[in-house]
């Protein structure tokens, strides 16, 4: 957590920023859902490619089920999207299992206040940001991104595969084509009774679709290469074997 020492009568006295420890909590949950940490052990846990069935079983934790996410990927996506994975959930969840059901909302609520935004908005806008100045352009954490991000997600890298962007495609983002499609032909079927929101919503819905299908076209070249990770070459020259599939570094 960020603190600044101020001196304060011949003593130092700590500054806290709670929306910087929100910021860390958020990462650090990530982290849990991927693997990299566990509630119940101290240090790290997955930090290195491939691992074992046994590192990825789900584990208990103060009598509650934590289920390390199946395949180290993590949608950001809206809060309506069909994921249960989706980093907005998966924040809940971490809350909820970490501190309990009783405070839920009262935890949820000052995260909210100390970010100076919604859960929703802070995963959706500036997670990744925060993550990325982390990690000095070196994250752990890579954004595949459509053009405008109207489809994005997150790896992991130390659990990333030859198969990870195939999985991408096959598991995400075209059943999100797919969701997107039945929510735009709901609308078309009611075209004579669509309010002037839902007109909106329509074209709004079908140029999302329009960039979600080209970044379709341009993930599959790459999911066709199976391209595998030597990580003793360093997150630049991995994260460029990708293109511009995944957001840029700088």
């Amino acid at each position: 957590m960020k603190a600044m020492n101020t001196n304060v009568a011949g003593s130092e006295r700590i500054v806290w920023h709670p929306e910087v420890a929100m910021q860390q909590l958020i990462s650090y949950a990530v982290g849990v859902w991927m693997g990299r940490y566990r509630l119940d052990k101290p240090g790290l846990h997955i930090a290195h490619p491939k691992p074992t069935a046994e590192e990825l079983a789900p584990y208990q934790y103060k009598g509650q089920v934590l289920q390390i996410d199946d395949d180290g990927i993590i949608p950001l996506l809206p809060h309506d999207c069909p994921f249960e994975d989706n980093l907005e959930r998966r924040v809940v969840d971490f809350v909820r299992i970490a501190f309990g059901t009783a405070k839920l909302t009262e935890n949820l609520n000052f995260m909210e206040k100390s970010l100076g935004m919604t859960i929703e908005r802070y995963v959706d806008k500036e997670f990744w940001k925060d993550h990325k100045r982390m990690y000095q352009n070196r994250p752990i954490y890579w954004l595949w991104s459509s053009r405008k991000g109207a489809f994005r997600c997150i790896t992991y890298l130390h659990r990333m595969a030859p198969y990870t962007a195939e999985r991408i495609r096959v598991k995400y983002l075209l059943p999100y084509i797919d969701f997107l499609q039945n929510r735009a032909k709901d609308l078309e079927s009611r075209a004579a009774q669509l309010s002037t929101g839902e007109t909106r919503k329509l074209s709004a819905l079908e140029k999302t679709l329009d960039e979600c299908r080209e970044y379709h076209d341009r993930l599959q070249v790459v999911a066709e290469q199976a391209i595998d990770l030597d990580l003793d070459d360093g997150v630049i020259v991995n994260h460029a074997k990708f293109g511009d599939v995944l957001a840029k570094l700088k």
